[in-house]
């Protein structure tokens, strides 16, 4: 299938938490301000451990695709709460997407490590649409995060996607409907500070 808005992303990849250093220049970035500045038409936060949650920014319109996105941003966090247990947010992704939401969590498990704080989503938007396939765009801001031990105690290197500026930064995810009618992420992608669009995401 023909990927029109995100073609051309083949900068390394991560999942929902940790930015790419390197930058892109996504689909729409550049009109993306109007969004960042428009308020939310509901706010919601979705507890997902003791002292873990996600904030979600919803747009007016809310539909399979952007959800698509969002279960799969809170059903990572989850399945790090649960230090891999929580098997879940593997149902919403498929391809090159699985793989690197399997990283992100399998490099909590591993560590026995987890998070604590609040991320937050916010100016979601779908800017393409290809047939069955999509991209949904939002920015991220993980600066109310922390990694700890297994003790709960914050860890005295916390990485980069923790602190100002690369903890707030523009998501791209490619999301395709499936033969059985779910849409489900197909390709993460971020563009992180210096990058413009990250900048947009500033409040």
């Amino acid at each position: 299938m023909r990927w029109v808005a995100v073609i051309g992303l083949v900068t390394a990849l991560t999942a929902c938490g940790a930015p790419a250093d390197k930058g892109f220049t996504p689909q729409g970035a550049g009109s993306s301000k109007a969004a960042v500045a428009a308020p939310p038409a509901t706010a919601e936060t979705v507890a997902i451990a003791d002292g873990l949650a996600v904030s979600i920014e919803w747009p007016d319109r809310r539909d399979d695709m952007i959800t698509a996105f969002t279960d799969s941003y809170v059903n990572q966090w989850k399945a790090v709460a649960s230090g891999g247990a929580d098997e879940a947010y593997l149902e919403n992704v498929e391809d090159e997407a699985s793989r690197v939401a399997y990283a992100w969590v399998s490099g909590f498990a591993r560590t026995k490590t987890s998070a604590k704080g609040t991320a937050k989503l916010y100016s979601i938007r779908v800017t393409a649409v290809d047939g069955r396939g999509a991209e949904v765009d939002a920015c991220v801001d993980t600066s109310g995060m922390q990694v700890v031990d297994a003790a709960d105690t914050p860890l005295a290197q916390q990485p980069n996607w923790t602190k100002p500026p690369k903890s707030i930064y523009f998501q791209v995810a490619a999301v395709r409907r499936g033969d059985d009618g779910t849409w489900r992420v197909k390709f993460f992608q971020h563009a992180a500070f210096p990058d413009q669009a990250a900048k947009e995401c500033q409040r």
